[in-house]
């Protein structure tokens, strides 16, 4: 009896050890596949990606006329602010002059000098804004309607594997702005202060070479806490619209669940 009850206890030991492994069998291959899954996630987010040219394929000869003046207003008034320094300038040192009698006069051109870049200012302002934006929204209508007709034509097997209903709305509210955005003003404001960054260098190198070279030691660290500061915004709005496709997911299934409820209720009502 004793024998038996030791090799009973011995198998018992065994299956035990046995389903234990196989456990920790499932559980490494269960986190393999997780694994997997999240590098086949990121290899697909990687070859998703598209050259930021690519976003003006849509563009018509109407849009690329507003984005010629609204480049060539970008220019305009990012130059307007380095001029605006050396008409201060020139306005301190008609205050600071020896000659007390022609103060007024000298004040006075440089007070009309002012008025005249403020109406090309406001010029070049107007046909940055006004171009880049009419032209954005108008490249984002003509994508969101591709991407619309593109998503219609699809088989009802596409919105079971690859999305969902959910999803595909919240890509074509969010990610057409966001699209609207990054061809839209944010262009010519790139332009703008890329012709203000230069502009102000050969204005500086003009006025004064020597300080304008002491200061350009500080251009690498702008430059790197500029790339860095980018790299952070766009990881954190990719998440963003990440999260709010699955958002949009869970709401659409919310939804559906409660008609469904709603038509099970109504039916069980009617049947009693």
């Amino acid at each position: 009896m004793a024998v038996e009850n030791g090799l009973g206890g011995q198998t018992n030991t065994d299956e035990a050890t046995t389903s234990k492994s196989n456990g920790e069998a499932e559980k490494t291959s269960s986190m393999n596949g997780h694994q997997e899954d999240s590098k086949k996630s990121k290899e697909d987010e990687k070859t998703n990606t598209v050259p930021f040219r690519k976003l003006f394929s849509f563009a018509d000869s109407t849009d690329v006329l507003l984005m010629i003046l609204g480049t060539i207003g970008s220019i305009g008034n990012g130059v307007c602010m380095p001029l605006m320094t050396v008409l201060f300038g020139e306005l301190t040192d008609s205050f600071g002059g020896n000659q007390n009698d022609h103060v007024v006069d000298v004040v006075s051109k440089v007070c009309i000098k002012f008025m005249y870049l403020a109406v090309g200012a406001a010029v070049a302002a107007f046909l940055q804004v006004a171009c880049w934006m009419v032209t954005g929204e108008r490249q984002a209508a003509r994508i969101r309607n591709l991407y619309l007709k593109t998503i219609l034509r699809q088989d009802v097997a596409f919105f079971d594997k690859e999305t969902n209903t959910g999803e595909v709305v919240g890509r074509m509210s969010g990610d057409t702005v966001l699209i609207q955005d990054a061809m839209g003003e944010k262009v010519g404001k790139f332009v703008q202060l890329i012709s203000t960054f230069v502009g102000g260098f050969v204005i500086a190198f003009i006025k004064g070479w020597l300080l304008t070279l002491v200061m350009l030691s500080s251009i690498p660290l702008l430059v790197a806490s500029g790339a860095v500061m980018s790299i952070i915004i766009s990881k954190l709005a990719s998440n963003g619209q990440n999260a709010y496709a699955k958002a949009a997911n869970v709401v659409e299934q919310t939804i559906g669940s409660i008609r469904t409820v709603c038509h099970v209720v109504i039916t069980h009502s009617l049947l009693i």
